[in-house]
């Protein structure tokens, strides 16, 4: 069985149901150490160089042209003859989206696609990847719900519902949508602005500013930590957040909450950890700046 991914969230998956060995080639954004040796099936045309607020102008204008955001390079697909390939319907600004896919797909090839907005979705996504490679989604699935239990049940024992904010972009920022709002919620606190199974949208600073968020989480899609925090401290010295009182934490957003994926789980771990002042955050994952 050999699986192409062109998303990060169908090579995650694969990963962590041990199907590494199957999968021939991943998207350019694909970060699983586990697929580091692979080749490069897709790119983008936009610069990932540029500041945040660049990019969201080239993408709004590639996107009113008709443009696709991501090309695949269909003559190495065809070279690696897949018998499966990942993609998703969810975001066309994220990732290779389902129709461009489908047109790129090698001959014999099955195309599956990924659609989870929210938790229970995951779980859907999971199985499904299983199924088409015969492979058994339970062990993986009854260990990462056991894990959200465990988070579930720590923040029934909270006193109070802490309002949090996730922005995953700055420049304009756009708030947390799908999943994002519903692991804040399952970790104990109130997402302010957008609710579970909402999608991502552009919010004002005055907006923000009064909704009066107790914490702002910055997740921008796309970036690591380090990127995170340099866009933070930015954002701190010449935006309105400057005069919120609350508390600012960078994340690596690509790591926790960009993709709906089994490391889903450990944002709400995450989350949770910020709501209670404990330890268990890696410096790797997020810090307050």
């Amino acid at each position: 069985m050999k699986i192409a991914s062109l998303i990060p969230s169908g090579t995650d998956i694969a990963c962590a149901l041990g199907l590494s060995q199957n999968l021939v080639g991943v998207s350019h954004c694909c970060d699983n150490p586990q697929t580091a040796h692979l080749p490069i099936l897709t790119r983008s045309i936009i610069n990932s160089n540029l500041a945040p607020a660049q990019i969201d102008a080239d993408v709004s204008g590639a996107i009113s042209s008709g443009q696709s955001l991501y090309q695949t390079d269909r003559e190495l697909l065809r070279k690696l003859s897949p018998d499966v390939v990942l993609t998703q319907t969810i975001c066309d600004v994220c990732a290779v989206n389902s129709q461009t896919a489908r047109r790129d797909l090698p001959d014999g090839a099955r195309l599956l696609n990924l659609s989870a907005t929210s938790v229970d979705g995951l779980w859907q996504d999971i199985e499904n990847v299983a199924r088409e490679t015969n492979c058994d989604a339970s062990p993986l699935i009854l260990e990462l719900q056991s894990r959200l239990e465990t988070v579930r049940n720590a923040a029934k024992s909270r006193e109070n519902s802490p309002r949090v904010l996730v922005l995953e972009w700055s420049d304009p920022p756009f708030l947390g949508g799908h999943w994002v709002p519903e692991i804040v919620e399952i970790a104990g606190a109130t997402h302010v602005l957008s609710g579970p199974n909402e999608p991502s949208r552009r919010a004002s600073w005055d907006e923000i500013r009064e909704s009066k968020p107790e914490i702002v989480i910055l997740a921008p899609c796309g970036y690591g930590l380090e990127e995170t925090a340099a866009q933070g401290r930015e954002l701190l010295e010449n935006s309105p957040l400057r005069e919120m009182n609350c508390a600012v934490w960078a994340s690596d957003a690509n790591a926790l909450f960009s993709r709906c994926t089994p490391a889903t789980i450990r944002a709400a771990e995450v989350v949770a950890a910020i709501l209670g002042g404990k330890s268990e955050i890696s410096p790797r994952e997020a810090v307050r700046l």
